[in-house]
């Protein structure tokens, strides 16, 4: 019997391991000791560890790396300096980052016809709908069309950072705005529509359902520990030994220890702010750091530049009050088991919102560290 998960099971770090038995003659339990369910106290839900999976015979859809190199600045990109974009706008001869809005964004407050909708909504509770309103942005990392964020230059990536931090402050000040998510899509298995190395934001006028999570979460856990959810999780010692993969003065990247996906990493501050405006200048260059050497062990461990989705979580800004025991951190999500294996999101995942990690953990740090 699994334990209960609210409560006490959600300030642990202990483990559900299941009882195996050797095989019997007729095959009644072929698992191996590597599977496990472990909790997510982050999401509230359990993640299953397959490690044993990811050695099956694989006869599926690989990833193939291409071998094109892309040129410093292409014509015919519409993220480039001096390019006039799709909807007739140029972009300027900027150098170094440089964001706009996005134009065609899925939530717009400035169009002039927000409020006509193309079909009348039904009269009806179970049918609501609402004006898209908020702000899409998108933020180029450098001018240069082959470039990525590990392999930006130290001034750049400050740069960049800082251009973040800025964008945030100002859209979180927007009156609709709930919350403010900010991300980078990187690469061809993520579904980018640009190889222009460039993130994007989104400021929704409601908080999304994993903030959500996220936010009962860690407020659930300061009422029950009067701590952080996530400054616990960073001091404890089996972390520090096993998951740890890097660190410096106000930072340090770890290996969840529920991780959802096969390679996750959490880049975590070692002060408690809610949101990317609160760090220190040097808080802030910190994690950046931390955050650029780890797509750099990714690329190493990959032997590739790694596709990968990163989440820069900061707490809602709907004045929920909830929202102060929020910890800012960075998500680093790459889709890949092996350089040329995709960790795909399939019936199980899809249907119940539970992940099947294929890689230990512990193993995956391992292999990071070592990189």
């Amino acid at each position: 019997m699994l334990p209960s998960t609210p409560g006490d099971r959600r300030t642990r770090l202990d483990t559900v391991v299941f009882q195996f038995r050797e095989p019997t003659a007729q095959g009644t339990n072929s698992m191996k000791p590597s599977h496990q369910l472990r909790w997510h106290p982050l999401l509230d839900e359990w993640v299953i560890i397959a490690a044993g999976s990811d050695t099956r015979p694989w006869s599926g859809a690989v990833s193939k790396v291409s071998q094109t190199r892309k040129p410093v600045h292409d014509p015919g990109c519409h993220l480039c300096p001096r390019v006039s974009r799709a909807t007739g706008a140029t972009n300027p001869d900027y150098r170094g980052p440089f964001a706009f809005d996005n134009d065609f964004p899925a939530l717009d407050s400035t169009a002039s016809d927000i409020a006509a909708a193309p079909i009348r909504p039904p009269e009806h509770p179970l049918l609501a709908s609402a004006p898209p309103l908020g702000r899409c942005r998108v933020v180029c990392w450098s001018e240069r069309h082959d470039a990525t964020l590990a392999s930006l230059a130290n001034d750049e990536m400050r740069a960049v950072i800082q251009l973040w931090r800025g964008e945030f402050k100002a859209l979180a000040t927007l009156p609709e705005v709930k919350q403010v998510l900010m991300f980078e899509n990187k690469g061809e298995e993520i579904g980018t529509s640009n190889p222009h190395p460039h993130g994007q934001i989104y400021a929704t006028p409601f908080v999304t359902q994993i903030a959500k999570r996220m936010c009962r979460a860690q407020s659930l856990y300061a009422q029950e520990s009067g701590g952080s959810l996530l400054q616990s999780l960073l001091a404890e010692p089996y972390i520090q030994e096993h998951l740890l993969i890097d660190r410096n003065e106000h930072a340090s990247v770890i290996v969840p220890y529920a991780a959802r996906m096969p390679y996750e990493t959490w880049v975590l501050p070692h002060r408690h702010v809610c949101t990317v405006a609160e760090l220190s200048d040097n808080e802030l260059l910190d994690m950046a750091a931390l955050h650029q050497r780890q797509m750099q062990r990714y690329d190493r461990l990959f032997r590739r530049s790694a596709p990968n989705i990163t989440l820069w979580h900061n707490a809602p800004v709907d004045n929920h009050p909830d929202n102060e025991h929020w910890c800012f951190h960075i998500t680093m999500l790459p889709p890949l088991r092996d350089p040329n294996k995709l960790k795909f999101l399939a019936g199980f995942e899809t249907g119940s919102g539970n992940m099947v990690n294929p890689v230990q953990p512990e193993s995956a740090a391992a292999a990071l560290r070592d990189t």
